[in-house]
């Protein structure tokens, strides 16, 4: 079965035609099988059908970005997008301007430390990630193929995303932009999907906790504490998020 094949067969099995696809969990082999490219591999036909899918997959879920693999689809690509408002409490899910100068946080971090923000809905084709400067942020963070779960990762601040983007009009166009904050965590944890690796497979140790259970571990210390947790997130102090690494590598 080539993949345009399976794509057909994932899409036949919605219970309604404008319905959402099942998300496969974690232990489905979709979720750890390579990838393959996603240009070229589908009409655009179907290849719009599928975003459509997807895309109503994502928000009934709901979440902020869904990958091919996790409905069973070895394809590179995903869909995200997030409709948080401003006014809006924060809320726990994996899906603004760089800082001034490398190693110093910047007034959104001061004031917002995931600097969460809306993101519109954008299809991205084959999408590589470059993790850049020093800056990483802990949070907490979930998966919609661990459903119900929650660990804590640490993400870069700031990244670069190469990709082709799937335009609403059907065309495609090569981006390269710089992500930051809650868009750049987005961007990340769905890129990892493409090459089989979980939020939770990047999580601090001893982590791993029902959603339910995040809200008693808001604030870092406080997750130190009670869970246990040891090595460079125990240097958080009470509203602290973010800390000085070495740059990262393309993924």
């Amino acid at each position: 079965m080539d993949i345009a094949q399976l794509t057909r067969k994932i899409l036949d099995r919605r219970t309604a035609p404008e319905g959402p696809l099942p998300i496969v969990q974690a232990g489905h082999p979709a979720l750890r099988r390579r990838t393959l490219a996603a240009q070229g591999s589908l009409d655009t036909a179907l290849l719009r059908e599928l975003v459509e899918a997807m895309t109503v997959t994502m928000r009934e879920a709901p979440g902020v970005g869904l990958a091919a693999p996790q409905i069973g689809l070895p394809l590179r690509m995903y869909v995200i997008e997030d409709r948080f408002a401003p006014e809006d409490e924060p809320q726990d899910e994996p899906g603004g301007e760089p800082e001034d100068q490398a190693g110093s946080a910047d007034a959104s971090v001061l004031h917002d430390p995931l600097e969460r923000r809306p993101v519109p809905l954008r299809v991205f084709l084959d999408p590589q990630v470059e993790l850049l400067g020093q800056q990483h942020v802990y949070a907490w963070e979930g998966c919609l193929s661990v459903d119900g779960w929650q660990s804590i990762v640490c993400r870069s601040r700031r990244v670069r995303l190469r990709a082709t983007e799937l335009l609403a009009d059907d065309t495609l166009q090569a981006i390269d932009e710089e992500f930051v904050g809650w868009p750049a965590r987005i961007v990340q944890h769905e890129t990892d999907h493409l090459a089989g690796t979980l939020c939770h497979d990047r999580a601090v140790p001893r982590s791993f906790v029902d959603a339910g259970y995040t809200s008693l571990y808001a604030e870092m210390p406080e997750a130190v504490q009670r869970l246990g947790l040891e090595g460079e997130i125990t240097q958080l102090a009470p509203g602290q998020v973010l800390v000085e690494r070495s740059p990262g590598e393309t993924r």
